[in-house]
């Protein structure tokens, strides 16, 4: 810089000078709280441009500082009573005094003893430069040792870049006896500060981005404190995603929302923030707010999408994944039931435009996930979660903990807003459930039964067992069974009758060597069912299928059965199709099922479904909330 820059600021009340500040946009300019700590108006002067001569100013705002040296927030905002044709202004990036090797050389224009109306400057450059005092100051000293002194006079003033006259932060004090200053990173006054956010660059996060999250934050907080506080939000983000949490327990919303705005930038997929922005929103009671917060959050995560991995669709079945005036999927064939398999001809799978959007080329699936587990903290609780897969990334929707009486109205308003968070693909609504819920009819679960359908009609559905999700020896089996289940063009199934002799032990052993479904002729409802099932999905068994109105719990059956009648049906509606197809089948089912108008009922009218290919569900992670907690 040849040329001090216009911005610079004297502060003075009653023709005695207070101290220094900067404008940072036409009508608002910063300074220190203790500079201004015992007035309400003052007077400034711009030694830059001294035809504007003197201009008045209120105090708008001032930081959570205490009135101690080694008191947080010593920032004030005033507020001039007309504005000024001055450049405001340009702020660093938030880490730029940190990023080099060599901190730059700063330049401090103040207003000392001897100087008071003129004004004086200092040079300073920034020690420890990658350490901040108390998660607030960085230390500074002269950039030679000697010449003028970071003394009363300079206490508001802006410590700007030499090189290119970006500011950096703001002095704050000066201790004469070791002869260091102290000076506030931009990104620490914009934590105090919210409006400064609009000015002070983030990487991965535009100007008006911000000032529409603030706006948000500004609304929230109007509202009263939110029933989990800011320190367990961040918590739960962190440790979904393994972030770093604050030094210090942030005051309010917006000091965790500049938290990650400034410290963890968008990278590999994730999106903090906007996993932040929805945690804020399930917190709000107005129903406009909390959809205006997951607006934004849905904006932001869709720039920062990665795109999905090339040749992911080489293979069948294998997925892709106002303070401021500031100026590779599976193939889903949609074949008839008796029209043969959904062969052609020459032998290719036929296309159907539910499936392909009628280009004749298969859509991925873009997967709902929704996981239950009981809560340890009370009997009577359930922790729900509800998630979105996203170009393989997962993307939280809400997080609740809640009766199991609350759960089905919850979880199908979530479900709804799921939808809003898909931008391409075909849904795939899944249930995680814990292996003794497993039986339960999800796939029946409807606001308004009789006046819409329910929600295993409105788009495939499958269950998935939650207690070997983290169980890493299975979820490798699975996906190695997978690449098995990938090549094949039929899904044979294999039939656990009623009259089934075999231990839980014996069948486990059995099935890990069968490829494809599993077919159960009665429901899990007893204690021998349910020991045999979690047999099967030990095994693991990636397909399981059973009807909940199959062969009640008790003797031996003759074979002539409902289960067996069933076991028959429905051998035959999948024995042709490649298992990666069968969410969609059951899908048709359960349609045909709803629909049927003869004497008794359809024999899929209860059919379940437990599909489970750890490749379409990656990301599995404890939920944020402890069970016991």
């Amino acid at each position: 810089m040849t040329r001090s820059p216009a911005w610079h600021v004297r502060v003075e009340h009653a023709g005695s000078v207070l101290g220094a500040g900067f404008l940072v946009s036409a009508g608002t300019a910063l300074t220190c709280a203790h500079v201004v700590q015992d007035v309400d108006r003052v007077t400034l002067r711009f030694p830059g441009a001294q035809g504007l001569g003197e201009l008045a100013a209120r105090v708008a705002a001032r930081g959570p500082w205490g009135g101690q040296a080694t008191d947080t927030g010593d920032v004030a905002v005033l507020a001039l009573d007309r504005p000024v044709a001055v450049p405001p202004v340009s702020f660093a990036e938030p880490d730029g005094v940190r990023e080099v090797r060599e901190p730059p050389r700063l330049v401090a224009y103040g207003f000392p003893d001897g100087y008071g109306w003129e004004g004086a400057q200092t040079e300073l450059r920034v020690t420890a430069a990658r350490q901040l005092i108390h998660d607030e100051w960085n230390q500074a000293e002269y950039w030679s040792g000697h010449g003028q002194e970071p003394s009363y006079g300079f206490s508001g003033s802006a410590a700007m870049r030499a090189a290119d006259g970006t500011v950096v932060g703001m002095v704050a004090s000066y201790d004469p006896v070791v002869r260091n200053a102290r000076i506030i990173p931009a990104r620490v006054l914009a934590r105090h500060v919210p409006a400064l956010a609009e000015l002070v660059p983030t990487p991965g996060c535009s100007a008006g981005e911000k000032r529409r999250l603030r706006e948000l934050v500004e609304l929230a907080e109007r509202t009263g404190p939110l029933p989990v506080p800011m320190e367990r939000l961040l918590l739960a983000v962190a440790a979904a995603r393994g972030l770093a949490l604050p030094a210090i327990r942030p005051a309010g919303l917006w000091q965790g929302v500049w938290h990650l705005l400034t410290e963890v930038p968008p990278a590999g997929g994730l999106v903090p923030l906007a996993d932040l922005a929805v945690r804020i929103a399930d917190q709000v009671a107005d129903e406009e707010l909390r959809r205006a917060f997951r607006a934004w959050a849905r904006e932001h995560r869709a720039r920062h999408d990665a795109p999905a991995p090339d040749g992911h669709r080489a293979r069948r079945g294998v997925p892709a994944q106002a303070l401021l005036p500031c100026d590779g999927e599976p193939r889903h064939g949609t074949a008839s039931p008796d029209d043969g398999g959904g062969r052609a001809r020459d032998g290719a799978r036929v296309r159907g435009t539910a499936a392909s959007g009628g280009s004749g080329a298969p859509l991925p699936w873009a997967p709902i996930l929704v996981e239950v587990r009981r809560s340890g903290a009370d009997g009577g609780a359930v922790i729900a979660e509800v998630s979105v897969y996203r170009g393989g990334t997962r993307v939280l929707v809400s997080e609740r903990r809640l009766t199991a009486g609350r759960l089905r109205g919850w979880v199908l308003d979530r479900i709804d807003e799921a939808y809003e968070e898909i931008t391409d693909g075909r849904p795939l609504i899944a249930f995680a459930l814990p292996r003794s819920w497993l039986n339960k009819d999800v796939d029946q679960w409807t606001r308004r039964r009789g006046k819409e359908p329910p929600l295993g009609c409105s788009s495939p559905l499958v269950v998935l067992d939650h207690d070997r999700r983290s169980k890493g020896r299975q979820q490798f089996a699975l996906r190695r069974v997978w690449e098995e289940l990938d090549r094949l063009d039929g899904s044979p199934l294999h039939r656990v009758a009623c009259s089934t002799s075999q231990g839980a032990a014996q069948l486990s052993v059995r099935l890990q060597d069968v490829r494809g479904p599993v077919g159960f002729s009665r429901p899990p409802t007893a204690s021998r069912e349910r020991t045999l099932y979690g047999a099967a999905l030990d095994a693991p068994a990636p397909i399981v299928l059973w009807p909940r109105n199959g062969c009640p719990p008790g003797g031996p059956c003759t074979g002539s059965c409902a289960g067996s009648g069933f076991l028959d049906r429905i051998a035959e509606r999948i024995s042709r199709l490649p298992p990666g197809e069968l969410p969609d089948v059951v899908f048709r089912l359960r349609k045909e099922a709803f629909l049927h108008e003869g004497p008794e009922p359809h024999w899929a009218a209860q059919v379940s479904l437990v599909w489970e290919d750890p490749r379409r569900f990656p990301d599995v992670r404890p939920l944020s909330h402890s069970p016991v907690g």
